[in-house]
């Protein structure tokens, strides 16, 4: 059997993100055919200029790549593992995987479970991820293999397929942030609100506008929305935030249980739970 490379997270995103990339590694040769035209002509005031410029876009692409390993090999972070283990979960439980067709991180959340089962939810749509790096990257996937574990459902961020009240915990692994409107983003922590037992949990992973993503992602942090937005997103929805964990500031992981109805008047009457 083929031993998986331990950079093929990163490889997958830097396929799926090219022009991005692209641009950088050209912005890099300019400057330095920039810096040893300078130097050749004698133009000295555009020196420290090319270099300067070449050094700066050297760093963005290092960072960016190193990142990028952090979030997505199996040797980083594994942030969808650490929302596992934040929910408590075991091997024999069900649980509800939302996803936007990338599939990777759900078939490795399955090799954690025995005789449990993972309902995961491709919600994607174009009109309503506009993200062209996640169409690239849904286009990459290969179809996954036939796993009793995994059952693959297609649903829409306002109507999940599932009833009411009907499962105890959902993962939602970088989906939130992809929906572009505010309201998309409501409508589908209502849905899983909905779909959640009393006492039930929702376990959330997002990047947020932290000074390591400022140093990683440059002026692109800018896209991302600071953990207090997050914090404030989750209590609207109606839940309790119970548990964060940040991850080397690069992601920041939340558990936020769904109240029982007593602690929902509770909340509704302002009064400690």
């Amino acid at each position: 059997m083929r031993r998986k490379s331990p950079y093929s997270g990163t490889i997958r995103h830097v396929r799926a993100n090219w022009p991005g990339y692209l641009l950088v590694y050209a912005g890099i040769v300019l400057a330095l055919l920039l810096l040893g035209l300078s130097m050749q002509e004698g133009w000295l005031s555009f020196v420290p200029l090319s270099l300067a410029l070449a050094l700066l876009l050297g760093y963005l692409l290092a960072a960016s790549l190193w990142a990028a390993h952090r979030l997505y090999d199996q040797e980083g972070l594994r942030p969808y593992h650490v929302l596992f283990d934040m929910g408590q979960l075991k091997a024999t439980d069900t649980f509800v995987y939302v996803d936007l067709g990338v599939r990777d991180f759900a078939l490795q959340l399955s090799r954690r479970l025995t005789s449990g089962k993972i309902f995961v939810v491709d919600v994607y749509n174009p009109q309503w991820t506009l993200s062209a790096s996640l169409k690239r990257y849904r286009a990459g996937q290969p179809h996954p293999p036939p796993d009793p574990r995994l059952v693959w459902q297609n649903g829409r961020f306002d109507l999940l397929p599932l009833p009411d009240k009907s499962v105890s915990t959902v993962i939602l692994h970088r989906v939130v942030s992809e929906f572009w409107q505010q309201g998309d983003r409501m409508a589908l922590l209502a849905e899983v609100h909905r779909i959640l037992t009393p006492n039930g949990r929702v376990l959330l992973a997002e990047r947020t506008r932290s000074q390591t993503n400022w140093l990683v992602m440059g002026p692109s942090a800018l896209n991302l929305r600071p953990a207090d937005d997050w914090r404030e997103l989750l209590q609207k929805a109606g839940f309790i935030i119970v548990k964060e964990t940040d991850l080397q500031g690069l992601i920041t992981c939340w558990r936020a249980d769904k109240p029982t109805p007593a602690q929902a008047r509770q909340l509704s009457l302002n009064l400690p739970l």
